[in-house]
């Protein structure tokens, strides 16, 4: 039903539907209950095409919808999609390897544009807590995304259903860093010292050393402050899962792939 509605984008009356489809949440759970005899439904969708809902008219007499009825709901369609479309305003990109995604109050993800790909925002992670406190702020907000030994460029903005518009792509590790290199430049605007960050990635303070040595030397930056602020440029982040709130993207918990990251030297 939804696949022939979404399809042909023209409104199908309830006294249409073959009986053999007559069944399923909505009809077990809305329509038999609540008694409706007839009813008009319409696919909404915005002004690019994209599919935003679903505009639903019954009634319990069973007196049809008249055509004008019909035609006017059809013609209203247009109007509907773009004034519910969550992303109305908002530049939604045309870069072929850029995915976007919604990311809700609940953690719900669902894609707007872009190809099918597997995406970082899963319930419980960091990239979560960014999108919702970008709902929250209502500012946009840049970051690097690191998710296990995957690196994401993710832009950000509050979206008018009250969700997060999050545009995401692929991208090298900046600067020929490594993924243990990353997780480790992340926490350096913490500020902690290398006994600090070794007692929290569970590691010797010389594997910290190293690794910030390197740092320094791929970012071409004289000490830990300039690389400290060269993370928070980046918006530096480690996707952690099942994390509570992160305000810097970073959780405190030390069961996180960081761990096997910097046990595992090069």
């Amino acid at each position: 039903m939804f696949a022939r509605l979404r399809n042909d984008q023209i409104p199908m009356r309830l006294c249409e539907v073959p009986a053999e489809v007559r069944h399923g949440p909505i009809f077990d759970g809305v329509i038999v209950p609540l008694g409706y005899q007839e009813g008009l439904t319409q696919p909404l969708f915005a002004a690019d095409g994209r599919y935003v809902g679903m505009l639903n008219m019954s009634t319990t007499t069973h007196t049809p919808f008249p055509t004008t009825s019909v035609t006017a709901l059809a013609l209203l369609a247009d109007v509907v999609g773009a004034a519910i479309d969550p992303c109305r305003g908002i530049a939604v990109p045309a870069d072929q390897e850029e995915s976007v995604v919604i990311v809700t109050a609940s953690g719900t993800v669902h894609p707007v544009t872009g190809p099918a790909t597997t995406h970082p925002f899963v319930p419980g992670s960091a990239g979560i807590e960014l999108a919702w406190a970008v709902a929250a702020s209502g500012r946009p907000s840049d970051h690097l995304l690191l998710d296990s030994d995957v690196v994401y460029r993710t832009r950000m903005q509050a979206a008018r259903s009250g969700g997060t518009l999050v545009a995401y792509r692929r991208v090298d590790p900046p600067r020929g860093l490594t993924p243990r290199e990353l997780v480790v430049l992340a926490l350096l605007p913490q500020g902690g010292s290398n006994a600090n960050l070794a007692t929290e990635l569970r590691v010797e303070p010389s594997t910290v050393a190293t690794h910030i040595e390197r740092i320094l030397r791929k970012l071409h930056v004289p000490n830990r402050t300039a690389a400290a602020a060269t993370a928070a440029r980046w918006g530096l982040t480690v996707n952690y899962h099942n994390s509570g709130p992160a305000c810097a993207g970073m959780q405190k918990d030390n069961d996180s792939v960081a761990h096997s990251f910097l046990r595992d030297q090069a």
